[in-house]
């Protein structure tokens, strides 16, 4: 990822309908893979600038504050801003091959890590490597390459996933899928139409991503009809959709 991402990131991440969006998604899954944890010790690989790592901290403290949460990140910009959130468990180091201790974490989440990754396949052993044996990780990725666009190419991505490709990565690394669905499908329509507008028209946005394309007034309802999606995909997986997420678990 360009570096001056990161301050674009930390500057919206708290606010923007997508960013509000996931993090409601995902920590409902976090929630549930923790349940049965007394003192949970959770990785976030590629943290960025700690938001996550924040609110997972809020989740420590229902197990009595024994468990921790560590932020992985290879870039030393997106670990200052995470210093500046106070957080001190930190890591510089790249997640397809860290430096940290086998079978020590019962949880990673990565999200929207591994299209940032050349070697994927590694990265995602490296997940089962430092995964406890019953341990899970939560995965958030881009869907469908047919819906490459500016933000992309802004984030540097290598590539966007089918279902039946992120399946085949996690389960040739040894790891079991609990849950495997695509998100963000309710805005999939409106994404694939803008996304096709701004091919067709070559327009360009230099420095910034797609983040900014959306009208401030729709903030709010493009975040209530995605956050939508939350209690379904408790009980349903959904055939399509901008993103992907994934509960694959360790085997004991």
């Amino acid at each position: 990822m360009k570096e001056e991402m990161y301050g674009h990131i930390h500057s919206i991440e708290r606010t923007h309908w997508w960013y509000v969006a996931r993090r409601k998604i995902v920590f409902d899954w976090v929630s549930q893979a923790l349940a049965d944890r007394e003192a949970p010790r959770v990785l976030d690989i590629g943290c960025g600038t700690g938001f996550n790592l924040e609110q997972l901290r809020r989740i420590e403290t229902i197990h009595s504050g024994h468990g921790y949460a560590v932020g992985l990140d290879f870039s030393s910009e997106a670990l200052r801003f995470c210093r500046s959130r106070n957080l001190t468990r930190l890591v510089c180091g790249d997640g397809t091959r860290s430096p940290l201790r086998g079978e020590s974490f019962d949880l990673i989440m990565a999200l929207d890590v591994i299209e940032h990754l050349e070697d994927d396949g590694q990265a995602v052993r490296e997940f089962a490597r430092v995964l406890k044996p019953g341990g899970a990780v939560i995965i958030f990725a881009p869907a469908f390459g047919f819906l490459w666009g500016l933000q992309d190419e802004v984030s540097r991505h290598y590539r966007r996933y089918t279902a039946a490709e992120l399946r085949e990565k996690l389960e040739s690394a040894g790891l079991t899928i609990d849950k495997l669905t695509y998100a963000n499908a309710f805005l999939f329509p409106l994404i694939w139409a803008g996304r096709l507008v701004l091919r067709w028209s070559g327009h360009e946005i230099q420095g910034t991503s797609e983040n900014d394309l959306h009208p401030q007034w729709s903030n709010g309802l493009l975040q209530a009809i995605f956050s939508a999606e939350r209690p379904l995909l408790r009980h349903i997986s959904l055939p399509l959709g901008v993103s992907l997420l994934c509960v694959a678990r360790k085997p004991t």
